[in-house]
């Protein structure tokens, strides 16, 4: 014969069970976060400028990611196919204009959910690097390309990052040529 030893109760789920609590299910995720799109404020998510619906008929794929520059051009950053984005992006400039960065998920048939945070974006001459870091604290700076670290100087880097004040930090990414998406965070 064999032992069966009962499973003791914890006082927690008791507490639970007592409340009715302790038969409800979360809801399943989004179609936006099955796409790795955060929803909501938890810590480290980012929030959105802009959260829209688009209808959007040929589209292709689950996800689509893109960038509007400021003569309101559009970047294809990432998409299944060479459908036209401009119905997604026409939702996002009712509320915000550009430029901006738009992440769009597919939640039913030609439905789209997009997802806008304006961006700022400058002419910046360099030709052979893809993101620029620039750290000013005290006397201390530092210049990095590409994630290594360089002996030049930035001074378009440098004039952007000074409008934070004298200690900043300034990274920039490139978009399309000479055109660099740019954040500034003053230290």
């Amino acid at each position: 014969m064999g032992l069966f030893r009962r499973r003791r109760e914890t006082y927690n789920d008791q507490l639970l069970r007592d409340a009715g609590l302790d038969r409800i299910q979360l809801d399943q995720p989004t179609v936006l976060e099955k796409n790795g799109v955060p929803i909501g404020k938890a810590v480290g998510q980012p929030e959105w400028d802009v959260s829209v619906t688009a209808t959007a008929p040929g589209l292709t794929g689950e996800r689509i990611v893109f960038t509007a520059l400021p003569d309101g051009d559009l970047l294809i950053d990432e998409e299944q196919g060479d459908a036209d984005v401009s119905a997604l992006a026409d939702a996002v400039e009712k509320e915000l204009g550009p430029p901006y960065r738009a992440l769009a998920a597919r939640q039913d048939g030609d439905l789209w959910a997009v997802l806008a945070n304006g961006i700022e974006v400058e002419r910046l001459e360099f030709p052979r690097a893809d993101t620029l870091e620039l750290s000013r604290k005290d006397s201390w700076q530092e210049l990095r390309v590409d994630g290594e670290p360089s002996m030049g100087r930035a001074q378009e880097l440098e004039r952007l990052g000074e409008r934070a004040g004298p200690d900043f930090f300034v990274k920039a990414e490139r978009l399309d040529g000479d055109l660099w998406e740019v954040r500034v965070t003053a230290l």
